[in-house]
């Protein structure tokens, strides 16, 4: 009877080694033939993960006439308990406004896309006697010193404008006091006042991005939109008639389905402070990105009528979101394991949280949670 209990206990070792053996080469194959993922990496991290914020926004300017900005504040108050060390919009970074006007030829009139920021730009580039890239690299050199005197403000907003980058001329100009807001310091009379126009502007360029970096101490924001790849845009023509050729399909880009109605959509008929959170927590939650995914690109590839101008118009959608997610990486190399915040349009915000996702050591940073929170002195 001992013998046999041995003989069986050998039998089960035996065949305990031979199951871990070949699940090591299970595992193993695995291993070798698993595709390659960067964002695998965010578990070996000696620092902990650079958070990025993606803020979906609505067009402020399209919004009803009697939005007021001041309905903002509950939002804005959260964003600053956030503290982002870098901020992004959706504006085009200086470089690609002069880079589109230098390639006009190639892109089209770069006017279409930044005029103003263009036409300034070359006028404080006369006054101050630099190209854009010399305004750029003494406005960061200024940036960096801190503690800056009204007149180092000022004269920082000045290449900032040159540098093609108004809105982080706006956070200089956001951080001076209203008496210093005074044509000096490389300022003149019309650009002083044009800069407290941008300061007041019912866009969330101003309103939200350049408002919370002068309210938490940042010199500056970042642009991140994108308007190179529209190289890869169909032409307008072909476009619209492949569009009115699928039924239906310009009633899903408008949202104008049963889906879509059963949610406040219409900006037009903001009428209060109180209607304003709701609307951030909509364009922000999961439902949204994926009703609005699906309505805007995700039917252009569906379509069989549309063919291959659907597929071409949802790569130039997904080029420029590639580009945006580029951008971040790039302005959040220097604070690894810091906070950072991108305010966009909402239909942008899922392609490019999905891009950044795919990152080494970016962490998403949940807006509904952020929205939801209750931020010791901000309003619900």
């Amino acid at each position: 009877m001992k013998s046999n209990l041995l003989s069986g206990k050998v039998v089960l070792r035996l065949f305990l080694i031979t199951l871990l053996i070949l699940t090591n080469a299970v595992l193993t194959h695995a291993q070798k033939n698993k595709a390659f993922n960067p964002a695998a990496a965010k578990k070996q991290l000696g620092l902990p993960p650079t958070k990025v914020m993606v803020l979906g926004v609505w067009h402020l300017d399209a919004a009803s006439s009697k939005f007021q900005t001041a309905w903002l504040e509950p939002v804005l108050c959260r964003l600053r308990a956030y503290n982002p060390q870098v901020i992004l919009t959706e504006a085009l970074p200086g470089e690609q406004v002069m880079g589109l006007d230098a390639y006009a030829a190639y892109h089209g009139d770069a006017g279409k896309y930044a005029g103003p920021t263009l036409e300034m730009a070359k006028t404080a580039q006369a006054e101050l006697h630099l190209s854009a890239a010399e305004a750029l690299v003494k406005a960061d050199s200024l940036a960096e010193k801190g503690s800056l005197s009204p007149a180092q403000r000022r004269r920082l907003a000045a290449l900032f404008v040159a540098a093609a980058e108004p809105f982080s001329a706006t956070v200089q100009w956001m951080r001076l006091g209203a008496g210093d807001r005074i044509a000096q310091d490389g300022i003149s009379a019309s650009l002083a006042k044009r800069l407290t126009r941008f300061a007041e502007l019912r866009s969330e360029l101003s309103s939200i991005a350049a408002r919370v970096a002068a309210d938490v101490g940042l010199e500056r924001v970042y642009g991140a939109g994108d308007h190179a790849s529209d190289v890869a845009l169909p032409d307008n023509k072909d476009m619209q008639a492949a569009v009115n050729a699928e039924p239906g399909l310009k009633e899903l880009f408008n949202h104008n389905t049963k889906a879509f109605h059963a949610f406040r959509e219409d900006t037009m008929k903001l009428s209060s402070a109180e209607q304003v959170m709701p609307m951030f927590k909509w364009k922000n939650s999961p439902r949204f990105a994926e009703m609005d995914a699906d309505a805007q690109w995700f039917s252009m590839l569906r379509s069989t009528k549309m063919g291959r101008l659907g597929r071409q118009r949802v790569a130039a959608w997904e080029a420029q979101n590639l580009q945006m997610a580029v951008a971040i990486r790039e302005a959040t190399a220097a604070i690894a394991g810091g906070r950072a915040l991108l305010v966009v349009g909402a239909a942008h915000k899922p392609f490019i949280e999905a891009y950044l996702r795919m990152f080494t050591d970016i962490e998403i940073v949940s807006v509904p949670d952020l929205l939801n929170s209750a931020p010791a002195g901000c309003a619900s």
